[in-house]
């Protein structure tokens, strides 16, 4: 999944580690140059990269925007 904020873009991908699999939410500002930043999304027992990949999608569908100085902003109004 891609979603394009107004500073940033971001999309979903997985990683596979000893356990299984993480989802990741990675996103970069829109300027040529910018460094990916990754959101792991952790959920023990994950054994299949699409169940990893969706529940990635399903946090990032729940993020209403990222700052320019990268503050990431979900739906509620809570900040990280």
């Amino acid at each position: 999944m891609f979603k394009d904020f107004g500073n940033h873009i971001a999309w979903t991908d997985t990683m596979e580690d000893k356990q299984g699999f993480i989802g990741l939410i990675e996103y970069q500002p829109k300027q040529c140059g910018e460094h990916v930043r990754v959101l792991w999304v952790i959920s023990p027992g994950c054994v299949c990269a699409n169940e990893a990949e969706c529940l990635a999608d399903n946090m990032l569908q729940e993020i209403a925007d990222i700052s320019a100085d990268d503050q990431i902003i979900y739906s509620d109004g809570v900040a990280l």
